[in-house]
């Protein structure tokens, strides 16, 4: 029997805020990943020295790059395990009815299948010949970052069929951006 004006239960508000929390950390991840320009494979060529011959210094903008894909794995980590811890500890609700389990499990599962697509993307891009590589699956498509200093058409088809196969994702829901 159902009490009257209870429209939402504590657990069914603590799972949607988690779900919630997630889908502002894919996001966040997604709005400041760097985008190259309109196109697909757009590169932007830049001189090594400025208009007067002076030469500019770009070491500094390498290591920054190259900490960009180590970064952005870190803080994907943790925002999931924020998320995840928070998710548990919904779980272990002594309030939670059998329905808000099951969501909160499905969410965990949703969560764990996404990461595993990500890891084997980013693995077999980089048995491709991409040094690096950054994929994050979100719920309406996928970003894939790569190190690279522009993309061929090869290279976007290799990129795209890597991700189709391990993956659901439409071709219209994938994004690639390639870093220098």
């Amino acid at each position: 029997m159902m009490k009257k004006g209870k429209v939402f239960g504590k657990s069914q508000i603590a799972v949607t805020v988690m779900v919630l929390a997630l889908a502002a950390a894919v996001w966040l991840n997604m709005k400041y990943t760097p985008t190259s320009g309109k196109y697909l494979g757009e590169a932007s060529y830049v001189s090594g020295s400025s208009t007067d011959g002076e030469t500019v210094q770009t070491s500094a903008g390498a290591d920054e790059k190259e900490d960009y894909f180590t970064t952005v794995k870190k803080e994907r980590e943790e925002t999931r395990e924020e998320a995840k811890e928070a998710i548990e500890e919904t779980l272990n609700s002594k309030n939670l009815s059998d329905e808000d389990k099951k969501s909160a499990l499905a969410k965990i599962e949703e969560m764990a299948g996404r990461m595993e697509s990500e890891t084997n993307i980013e693995t077999l891009l980089k048995a491709k010949g991409f040094e690096k590589a950054v994929a994050v699956i979100g719920d309406t498509g996928i970003s894939v970052v790569v190190k690279s200093d522009g993309l061929t058409s090869a290279q976007t088809l290799q990129i795209q069929d890597v991700i189709t196969s391990e993956t659901n994702i439409q071709l219209s829901d994938i994004k690639i951006v390639p870093v220098k």
